[in-house]
Order: C-alpha cells, then structure tokens, then sequence
C-alpha cells in the first residue's frame, strides 16, 4: 500500500511553532513536544491555525508557577499522501476548509478495509517521533484514527515503539469499524517490538490516558462511534462539546486540555501522591478552618465541622487548583469582606485565613486569604424579619459558595447546606431553589454576585417555590421535557394575565412605548437634528450625563449582537464582518468549505448562536491621528489590526447572530425565549432589515413580481414587530411576578432587571429617569413608591425605556441594491430615530460578503482589485454606526511619550491574540485599500514582532468602560503581561505632540489623556 499521492519525506514536516527569525534563539527553549495528526483533506498547517490558543498556553502559559513545567511545544506533520476524492469515500469529507486542493493531505487511501499507504504514514510518524520529546497525541478525526494506532502499538509493545507517550487526545474519534487488515504493519522494526505481543491488538485495551473529544452535533463522526472507540482504553475521560466536526478551542475547551495534560505530566513525575506532605497542610487547614471562624455565632459550627471532614478530600484536589491572578483574587477578596459585613450575624468563612503582621501600623494585624476561598450565607432570615414562616424549611439553610479561579468572569460553585432529612426539604425543592440562584449567577458573569445570589434564594422562599417545586414534582414527573416546557408557557400566560397590574389599551400600551424610547434616547445622549432634549431630562438624573458601560470601570469584552427575522441577511451579515469565522464545522451551501455561518433562504437557518471576532472602525474622532488636520508628522502611526479601506483604525469586536426571531417567541415560538436570552451579551444591537420587502415575517420569500400588488413588507413592520418582541420578553418576565414585586417594592424591581447583565447603578439611572418623567407628564411624584397604581401601559412605558437605553440599535437595511428597495430605504432613514433604532446603513451584504469569501479563499489576485462582489464599505460602516452608540473610551498604551513606540510587553499581543485577522481577511483589507496589520510580515505571511528599523507609533489601543481609571487601565495592561510590579506613576496627553501630563491613579480616562504611559517598580 504506497498510497497513489505524492509522499513528502519527514523533513517536510511542518512544526507547530512559527519561525520568529534566522535563528531560534528567540523562541522559548521547549521542554516537550505533542504529535498533532490532522485530518483527512487536510493540513498540519491548517489544523495547527485553528489551534492557536491552546499553542499559545502550553508554549507560554500566564501562570507562572507552571513556567517550567510546560513550555511544550504543537508539531503538525503532513501527511505522506496528496488527497484525491474518490467516489463513495466516506473520509473524503473530513475537513471544512477551502484551500487549494493540490495542497490538501490525507494518511491514506482507503480501500475496502486496507488503509493504503498507512506503512508510509506510520514510518514518517516514527521517523517524526525520533527527534526526541515528544510526550503526547492530538489527533482529529482520520488524525484520531491514526493516533490510536499509535497508542495501540506503543501499548502492545511494552513502550519499545513511540516511547515516552504519556498520553493521547482524540478529536472526533471513531472506533465502530475494524483494524484494518495491513495493521500492525509489515517489517522487522514493527515485528521485533512487537514479538512479545499476547493476543491481538484488535482486542487489547490501552492503559495510556486518554482525553475523547466529540461534539453533538458531529454529523460527519456521529456520538456513538466515538463512544465506541473509547471501549478500548482503560479509564477513558471524555469531553462532549455541543459543535460539531472541529477541534473546540473556546476557553473552557482549552482549559480540559490543559488540565488533562498537567494532569497526566504530573502523574509521571510524582507518581505516588502520599509521599507529598499533605497530611501536615490538611491538618492546619482543620486548625486555621477554626481558628478563622472562632468569632462567629454557634449556627456555623455544623458548617465548620462539615468543612473539616472535606479537608481530606479537598487535599486531594488543592494540588491542580490555580491560583486566580491578582486582579480575580483582589476582587474575591473585595467581595468576601464585604458580604462578611453586610450578612454579620449570617456569614462564616469556611476557607482559611493567615494573619500578616502590619508592622508600623495601629491595627494588630490583615487576614491574608487562602484560595479557594469558600463561605456560607445562611438564607433564613431573622424572626423579626420573617414574612410568612410557613414559607420556609423547617431547618436551617445556608447558600455555599467556593470561588474559582476567574470569578467573576466565570460562575462560582454554588449549593446548598442543610442538615435536614428528605422528608424536610426534597430533593426536588433543593435543586429548584439552585436553578433560581444560579440563573442570577448567570446573568451576572462578569460582576461579584453572591449578594444577588442570597436575595434570588429568599425570594425563592418567600414567593412560595418551596411548595410549587414539590407540587411540580408529583404532578409532572412523567411528562416529556417539550410538554413540560409548554405547559410552563401556559402557565407563566395564565398567571401574566392576572399579574395585578390594571388593564390598559392597546393604544396606551403602543403610546408609552413610544415615551419609553423618548425616555431612552435622552438617556443615551445621541438627540438628533429636529430632536429636542425635553427639560425633565435636563434637570437632576442627566445634569452630569449618564455613563453607559456594563458595570463598573475596567476592560470591555465589547459586543454587537445582530438580531432581524429570519433570512434578512443577520448570517451573511456575519460572515462579511468576521471574514467566515468557522461555526460548527459545517460546509457551505454550495459545498465548499471556507467555514463560516451557516446560510439558506429559509427560517432558523441558524440554530445555535455563530460567535467571532469582527473588525470594527473605531467611533469617528476616538483616536489621536483623528486630530491631525492634515499636518505632517514623522512617525508611522500603526494598527495591530489593520485599517480598512477608508485607513479607519480597525477594532477587535465580539460579533453574535443569534436565530432569526419570529412573532411570538417571547411566548416560546419557534426558538423562543433561547434566543433571547442569547442577546443578553451584547452592548448594542444591529437589526439587520430586509429593506428590499421581499420576505414576510416568517422569513419567507414574496415573489418580486408581487411588488406591484403591494404584496411586499415594509421594513417598518419588521422593525415594529422585532421590537415588540424585545419588549414583550422583558414585559413577560416582569408581570409574570408582578404581585412579588408589588409587595417588595423598587428595591425588588431593581433587582428584577438583573438577568439582562447589566450593573444595577445603570438600572437605578433608568428608573429615576421614568419616575422623573411620571412626575413631570403625569403629576405622579414618587411614582416607584406607589407600584399597586402602576397598569400595563406603566409596565411597558418601564420596559421600553429600558431596552432603549440596554440595547441601542443600528439598521442594517440589507438588501439594498434590489429594485424594491430604493424607497424603503429613504423612507426608513427619514423616520429615524424609530422602534430603538438610531442610525441606518444601506448595504447589500451579500455582496460584500462575496467580496470577502472571493479573498478569505484566496482566490484573489495581488496585483489588482477584484471586481467580484463589493468592497464591505457598508458592513464596516454600520458595526462603526452601532459601536457609536455606546462608544468605550479608548486608551493608548505607550513606551515613550515622544516617539509613542509600544509597550514591549504588548508585542505577543499585537502577534498573537486570537483576535488578529487572518490571511484571507488581509487579503481583503489590502484589496480594498486598506493595510494590513502592523504586525504582518507579508512576505512569510505570519505575525512578526518589528525591527527596530521600522518604528512605530500607537500601534496598541484598548477597549475600556466608561468611568475607568488609570488604575484600570494598569490592571488591564498586567492581566496582558505587558507590565509586572507595582504602580509607579503615570503620564498621559491627548494629542500627537502635546506635552504629557502626570495623571492619578484614581483619574478617570477620557480624549484629554487617551495617550498614557504607566511606569512600575519592575521591568517585564
């Protein structure tokens, strides 16, 4: 079996770590290598490039404690064997890219059950093994297929053959069909390692541990095949992910890796973990777990003991926890202490505390905190306090919460601690009232939210969910999970019905929309030409502005969600902004594999939420070289990621097209509620607009010959009812409970907006603003001291204003180069602003998009403009129109406040970040005028860091929330690694050549200091 392609020898091999020079030296000495095998139609290279993450953390991970223990290095041969198609092949769709073909590499040919060519893959591979190190498999899909051959003749010969393998990751494995019958392989270096062999390897199970990877909704290696392949080894792990054929690599993904790798490492250097001294640490956790708790009331004592007898299990675990970094923990701890004051009588610290002798100072002595810190909240409230006792257990109950490392940007662990029996409290009741707590925990990620957590299980209490959880229980529990969600929605209609709030018509409720988004608009600060800001907004809540950010200062994880009725275009509109950003590893419509969202004229194309990078032209006038007017400057003023084609610096912007909506999904039509909710990420929305009026509602296409009948949609309908949903959602959400809300009041309302990720200051602002209003229009003074008054129209009125200001909204008016359309267009922009939308931007996303998958293919010639599609002028354009809305303060980091050189410590940044755009989005951004970014070399079509021949200026920019100071822009800049130590001081200007100024810590950053150099005490 020679294969019938061209076989590369072992020298052509490509490595996993790209060149950085004419020597190595540079690059980080690596201590071990992992084997990466990609799949059939398919690269090294191009497997390797969807990797990028975790080759980044295994070559350079942040936490420094583990510095020496990985720098472990990706390599990715190519396979021997050029790919050709072959008729009734199943194999012969295993990768989704588009590339040339002749480049395109496969292990084998298969043919009946002989995989034809597989000595010479297995030859090149051992060759490829023999350099030394390497300690690990990756294989995806025919990669996999290959790996666990591997792993088969490293475990029947005893460790001769591949030694040192510590361990194996399979990526849409599959195990369902036999060896093939030329394996093992002829010859004498396969037969004398495997003299030994008792038994056949078609029936040996493999001892090497083993990571197995498969996604739900793989339809090229289904679930149960990769199940399957995991009977063969002893001890298997697995990961489902909820893709489909790919290699995940989000951060949860990259985090199994990486804990399965330090794991199985670990295991082979300290192979016998009692002869650690963790007898000696578990024993002063029970005396410190005392000793920090000494003080608090005798309720925490069943606590304390049950803490003590997990000492030994979580000794067991301590030695693979990571320390959070010191902006996480600062911000536990920052928690912790205040929760410890505000719940006195409530809290108990069950984690341990030591004490640090502050020498010089009055106070005897600091808790310094161990983590994981963990505590509880007991949930029951005083007798004094207590509404109604019979809503509440019998026994005491206490929220438990331990912190993980990146709280709060990921979820804490949360339960409940009781020590009644089942007949006090159920099961059932238990994990209802942790379903409550932890969706708060969810709509709050990002933000400390333990304290909403409590307030989420008292109100589950108090509102009565001790009784309906076990009512629920006995009367539904053979009923299908579909059933029981729509008899949910059934329910939540019934009890919205007799919510307590007093009816109101249709045009009342249609009028105090229209207020609400009056109400947002002032809010927002963006009036319009024949817009008057009214004098009830002038006066007390806006007279310092409002600040619009989504909490507290701080880096902003910006994102733009795009939202419009099914087949408007939201999924080419993706496609054109994030240059195919593969979703789910699926193929084209057309049968090509560029990657990307998945597109068809038909509804609920898209099904789970596509997620990617995009590039966004900053908000006009936010970066220095704005203000140049013309005058000439000698320096090179940069971009990491490129300009576009009107040299508008280019952001790195979280772009989400959730499902298309369809009337009635805040009732749970079609998708329902999940895509919703799925919008609770992004900043602002962009509603993408069939403006053409050549679908109904449904997403349907009308026949353009219908035009004349008057058969087509106006675009404002579809604004109209796309906002009617938003609104409607909220509203649902919130009279569902309104008689809860009645008897608790603002306090309760505040908290009720808490699920849309937002900071509750921002929430506070949007109510004073509507009472303002009430007070103004209507007489009503203290309008939110008075809910029992409020009718529907009050609720909506709430609601709209709300939305307004949460999710500003940009038009995207797709489909504009239509005949139908001209129109629509004029007639849409003349109206604006309309049903929350601010600005309109005409377009025809399928024609940029064709633009950007003509050079993103790489088709494109270099030596002239192609003329295939548009020029994504109008995409670019309308994410820069939804980014103005809610524009963040943009920050300048420097090495010198003359040459404005960048940070060093900015360099693998601008280098290597996932953001980066790839080749093909170059292509297109030099295509169309634009440049590349600063960091591209061109000519080897890699990042590389500058020379120092080629200066330059203001390459870096950061994204920050309004209200951030310079010590958020410090923290930033160190949770980067682009600077250690302590701060020093800061200088900072606002324009190209003005003298720097010293700023403050505490100063807050805007255009007059948007040029910022932080000094330390340590060098990087």
């Amino acid at each position: 079996g020679q294969g019938r392609g061209r076989v590369r020898g072992s020298g052509d091999a490509r490595g996993g770590r790209p060149q950085s020079g004419e020597g190595d030296d540079a690059v980080t000495a690596v201590r071990s290598k992992i084997l990466v095998l990609h799949g059939n139609r398919q690269t090294g290279e191009l497997l390797l490039g969807r990797m990028s993450s975790l080759k980044r953390k295994l070559l350079k991970p942040r936490d420094t404690e583990s510095e020496e223990f990985r720098k472990v290095e990706l390599v990715a041969p190519d396979s021997p064997f050029i790919w050709e198609p072959l008729d009734g092949n199943p194999e012969d769709k295993d990768s989704n890219d588009e590339v040339d073909e002749s480049n395109l590499r496969t292990w084998w040919h298969r043919s009946g059950n002989e995989y034809r060519g597989l000595e010479a893959s297995l030859d090149l591979l051992h060759q490829t093994w023999s350099t030394g190190n390497f300690e690990g498999i990756l294989g995806f899909s025919q990669g996999a297929r290959l790996a666990h051959l591997l792993a088969l003749l490293h475990s029947g010969s005893a460790g001769l053959l591949f030694p040192g393998m510590k361990f194996v990751i399979l990526s849409s494995g599959y195990g369902d069909v036999p060896l093939p019958t030329n394996f093992p392989p002829r010859g004498s270096l396969w037969a004398d390692a495997l003299a030994c062999t008792k038994g056949s390897l078609s029936e040996a199970r493999v001892s090497t541990p083993s990571l197995h990877i498969m996604g739900a909704d793989d339809q090229m290696v289904p679930i149960h095949s990769s199940h399957a392949l995991m009977h063969s080894y002893i001890k298997p792990q697995i990961h489902e992910h909820k893709g489909g054929h790919h290699v995940p690599m989000k951060a949860g993904d990259v985090r199994v890796y990486l804990d399965f790798i330090d794991s199985t490492c670990s295991m082979e250097q300290n192979p016998d973990p009692g002869a650690t001294t963790g007898n000696e640490s578990s024993a002063s956790d029970r005396r410190n777990v005392e000793f920090s708790s000494s003080n608090n009331t005798s309720d925490c004592q069943g606590q304390l003991q049950r803490a003590e007898n997990l000492v030994e299990l979580k000794k067991e675990k301590k030695s693979s926890f990571r320390e959070p970094d010191e902006d996480h923990a600062q911000a536990q701890i920052d928690e912790c202490e205040s929760l410890s004051l505000i719940f006195p009588d409530e809290f108990c610290l069950l984690s341990k505390t030591n004490e640090v002798d502050t020498k010089g100072k009055d106070d005897p002595g600091q808790k310094q905190y161990v983590h994981p810190i963990s505590y509880t909240i007991s949930l029951r409230p005083q007798d004094d306090q207590m509404i109604d006792q019979t809503l509440w257990p019998s026994g005491d109950i206490a929220l438990e919460v331990q912190y993980t490392p990146d709280y709060p940007d990921v979820l804490p662990r949360l339960s409940l601690f009781h020590e009644m029996n089942l007949l006090q409290f159920k099961d059932s009741q238990g994990r209802a009232c942790l379903e409550a707590v932890r969706s708060i925990a969810k709509a709050e990620v990002g933000m400390p939210c333990i304290m909403s957590c409590v307030y989420a299980a008292r109100e589950f209490f108090e509102e009565g969910g001790l009784a309906s959880s076990a009512s629920e229980e006995r009367r539904h529990s053979d009923l299908a999970e579909e059933d029981s969600s729509q008899l949910d929605i059934c329910k939540e209609l019934d009890a919205a019905s007799s919510s307590g709030l007093a009816a109101s018509t249709a045009e009342r409720i249609q009028e105090c929309n229209r207020e609400g988004l009056d109400i947002a608009t002032s809010v927002l600060g963006h009036p319009h030409a024949d817009t008057e800001i009214p004098l009830w907004a002038k006066e007390e809540v806006f007279a310092s502005g409002l600040e619009l950010s989504s909490g507290k200062g701080g880096a902003w994880k910006y994102t733009i969600g795009l939202v419009g009725k099914p087949s408007a275009g939201k999924s080419t509109f993706f496609n054109a902004a994030s240059a195919f950003a593969r979703q789910r590893g699926g193929a084209d419509s057309d049968g090509s594999f560029v990657g990307g969202a998945c597109m068809a004229p038909h509804p609920f194309t898209t099904i789970d939420p596509n997620v990617g990078y995009c590039l966004v032209p900053c908000p006009s006038g936010s970066c220095p070289e704005d203000d140049i007017d013309g005058d000439v400057i000698d320096m090179t003023i940069g971009s990491s990621h490129g300009r576009d084609s009107l040299s508008r610096r280019l952001l790195p912007v979280m772009l989400k097209d959730v499902a298309g909506l369809v009337p009635g999904a805040y009732q749970g039509r079609g998708k329902g509620n999940k895509f919703l909710d799925d919008l609770t990420d992004a900043d602002v929305l962009i509603h993408v607009v069939d403006a053409s009026g050549t679908a109904d509602a449904e997403g349907n296409t009308i026949c353009i010959d219908e035009h004349d009948t008057g058969a087509t949609i106006h675009p404002l309908s579809d604004l109209a009812w796309v906002r009617n949903e938003l609104v409607e959602w909220v509203y649902f959400n919130l009279s569902t409970k309104w008689h809860g809300i009645q008897r608790r009041g603002r306090e309760k309302l505040l908290r009720m907006f808490s699920g849309y990720k937002q900071s509750q200051a921002l929430v506070s602002d949007i109510l004073l603003s509507v009472e303002k209003y009430l007070e103004h229009h209507e007489g009503r003074s203290h309008a939110l001291d008075h809910l029992s008054t409020w009718d529907e129209g009050d609720l909506h009125r709430l609601v709209s204003s709300f939305l307004g200001v949460r999710f500003p909204m940009a038009l995207a008016l797709n489909k504009s180069d239509l005949p139908s359309a001209a129109k629509y267009v004029k007639e849409v922009k003349d109206t604006l602003p309309i049903h929350g939308a601010h600005k309109g931007v005409p377009l025809s996303a399928r024609e940029e998009m064709s633009f950007v998958r003509h050079h993103v293919a790489g088709k494109a010639s270099k030596n002239k403009l192609e003329t295939i599609g548009s020029v994504p002028n109008g995409v670019w354009d309308c994410l820069q129109a939804a980014m103005e809305l809610r524009e963040p303060v943009l920050v300048f980091p420097v090495n010198d406040m003359s040459s404005y050189e960048p940070l060093p410590g900015m360099t693998d940044y601008a280098s290597g970040h996932s953001s980066l755009p790839n080749v093909g989005m170059i292509s297109c951004l030099q295509a169309c005028g634009g440049s590349a970014p600063s960091l591209w070399d061109e000519n080897r079509h890699i990042y590389l860091p500058a020379s120092a021949d080629q200066p330059i200026a203001l390459r870096d920019v950061l994204l920050m929330k309004p209200g951030s100071t310079v010590d958020d822009v410090f923290l930033t800049l160190k949770k980067m690694g682009a600077l250690s130590g302590d701060f020093v001081r800061a200088e900072g200007a606002g324009k190209i050549g003005e003298k720097p100024k010293l700023i403050k810590k505490d100063d807050r950053i805007d255009k007059h200091n948007r040029i910022m150099k932080v000094m330390t005490n340590k060098k990087r």
